[in-house]
């Protein structure tokens, strides 16, 4: 048995009240009142979506050309981005994201457009807490040469055109599953001479079904996250000449659907209805699948055209590309994410250092699956631990060389024969790894062992004190598992031939046998024989019987029998 020197009681009363503690504090710190939060996000979200069928689709207004957001991950999956969480590329287009986020990221983003312009942008999102963050951002969409005629034939001189927006953003978690979160904006119009510029506000929620990591693994309802942006919530007035541009209100409910099979797998799913104000609708979808935290595959449909889409992530850095085909032709984007500063919670860090605290004790007593499963708990709430990481990997390695040296000095025991020796080994392994499979066949193989000479010894033991009926039970079990074990062949037989012909006998037949037995006792044995053969006559094939009579017979060469006398009594065998 292993000394523990944390033991384990020890280890659980002490810890478990403090991480009860840790988790209350960390729950009540966003949980709120859920029913509400439930109906006002599936009011705003689900609501929309018959409207998205409904509308009319005559078009409006003016729709801004940020809409392109500042990244190509979200466009390589058709644009569906409003209820997809915890990066910051889905900021661009639903302020609720970034309170989901969980590290620092820097975006940038770079887009070649039709005739010459250029989208660029450059953004950066910052965790504040468990469930709030902030985002900023900077865009600028751009012609330059642009040529001034007289008469539209003859060229003077040339011109540029240029638009900027500057945004900052806030999203915060009020209710427990509910993300709200607003975005400011400025946006900057010049063309030639003439310039304007204007502020506006955009509006975003989200609810998740669950925020619990280990629900992603299974299939269910509880990956899904409702979602809903209203862009432009406050439009953004400019003036270039006499009159006024503003854009349109643009309303995005989505939902989506996230599934991780493994640490290292993911799996996104989204659709997005878009709804202008004043007509027109759009419908997108997407899907991304994640190998190894490191490739992306991606694809979608934008509402007007499929559009397609990759992703690299190492050392920090993820390139996106997104690709989609229009009628004025091909459209390819390109985005460069860094992200670094895993933000940490005050009172989640504490949880993590009494969660490593266990995982180092175990660890320091070579006791392996208790540690592998207590690291295993860091890394579920922090993912990116390197120690834990790093640990796990160690601790397998040093588990997997001492099972190998344990199993080996088994295999040499079980070959001896000497399975006393060979049980203390193999139980070493399985505290060691109690899932692997050659312990487990070997433990049986001893067991089976121990159980034939267990059984056979007590068969013996009962045989030899004429108990017939325990030793044909404990000798059949021997027998049927190896009928080859010492002379357990013949112990079995022999026990049943004394045993079996008494049990299988009528009732008359065996008050017959009985006044035999008597006879026999009184040395009367040509009156047994004679009982006896009667007997055999209606059971020829009972060894017994057919012993008995032979005994007799023995026992009348050898002494005369007796003078005639008045038949006793028969009375049952007992």
């Amino acid at each position: 048995m292993k000394n523990f020197s944390h033991p384990p009681s020890a280890i659980s009363s002490r810890i478990k009240k403090t991480q009860t503690r840790l988790d209350a504090a960390i729950r009540n710190r966003r949980t709120g009142n859920r029913p509400l939060a439930t109906a006002l996000a599936v009011v705003l979200t689900l609501g929309l979506f018959p409207a998205v069928a409904l509308a009319q689709s005559a078009g409006g207004g003016v729709r801004s050309p940020f809409e392109l957001g500042g990244s190509a991950r979200a466009l390589g999956m058709g644009g569906a981005q409003v209820a997809v969480t915890g990066d910051g590329d889905g900021f661009f287009e639903n302020p609720a994201v970034l309170s989901t986020l969980r590290e620092h990221e820097i975006l940038t983003f770079h887009a070649p457009l039709f005739q010459d312009t250029l989208y660029d942008a450059v953004g950066y999102v910052n965790p504040t807490g468990s469930h709030s963050g902030f985002g900023l951002s900077f865009a600028r969409l751009g012609t330059a040469d642009i040529l001034q005629t007289i008469d539209n034939i003859q060229p003077v001189s040339g011109f540029s055109s240029e638009e900027l927006e500057g945004t900052f953003g806030y999203g915060f978690r009020p209710y427990d599953n509910l993300d709200l979160g607003a975005t400011v904006k400025y946006i900057h119009q010049q063309i030639a001479a003439y310039q304007g510029s204007g502020m506006g506000v955009d509006l975003g929620l989200l609810y998740h079904f669950s925020g619990n990591a280990a629900d992603f693994s299974r299939l269910g309802l509880r990956n899904i996250t409702l979602g809903f942006s209203a862009s432009n919530a406050l439009q953004p007035q400019t003036k270039l000449f006499q009159t006024v541009d503003e854009p349109i209100r643009v309303f995005r409910p989505a939902f989506s659907y996230f599934y991780q099979p493994s640490d290292a797998s993911s799996l996104w799913l989204t659709v997005e209805g878009e709804i202008q104000e004043g007509g027109g609708t759009l419908f997108k979808a997407g899907a991304e699948y994640g190998w190894n935290n490191t490739l992306f595959g991606r694809a979608g449909f934008d509402g007007v055209s499929p559009t397609a889409g990759a992703g690299l992530r190492f050392s920090g850095f993820e390139f996106d590309y997104a690709y989609n085909q229009t009628e004025l032709g091909a459209l390819q984007r390109f985005s460069l994410t860094y992200r670094f500063g895993r933000y940490k919670d005050p009172l989640q860090a504490q949880k993590i250092d009494l969660l490593k605290w266990v995982a180092r004790s175990y660890t320091q007593t070579n006791d392996y699956d208790p540690a592998v499963k207590a690291w295993q708990n860091v890394l579920k709430e922090y993912p990116d631990d390197g120690e834990a990481a790093q640990a796990i990997r160690d601790l397998q390695q040093k588990r997997k060389n001492a099972v190998g040296d344990q199993l080996q000095m088994a295999r040499a025991a079980l070959q001896r024969g000497d399975y006393e020796k060979a049980l203390p080994l193999l139980a070493r392994v399985m505290s060691l790894d109690p899932g692997d499979p050659e312990a487990r066949d070997l433990l049986k193989q001893v067991d089976r062992n121990t159980l034939v000479s267990t059984n056979y010894t007590r068969g013996v033991e009962a045989y030899s004190k004429e108990d017939y009926a325990s030793a044909v039970e404990y000798l059949k079990m021997v027998y049927e598992v190896d009928p080859h074990y010492r002379d357990v062949g013949f112990l079995y037989r022999d026990a049943r031939s004394h045993y079996e012909p008494l049990e299988s006998m009528p009732k008359e037949m065996t008050e017959l046998y009985a006044k035999g037995v008597n006879y026999y006792m009184a040395g009367n044995y040509p009156k047994a024989i004679e009982v006896w053969e009667q007997v055999l006559e209606k059971n020829p094939s009972n060894f017994l019987v057919q012993r008995n009579i032979e005994e007799a017979r023995t026992r009348l060469r050898e002494k005369p029998a007796p003078a005639a006398a008045p038949a006793p009594k028969p009375t049952k065998q007992p």
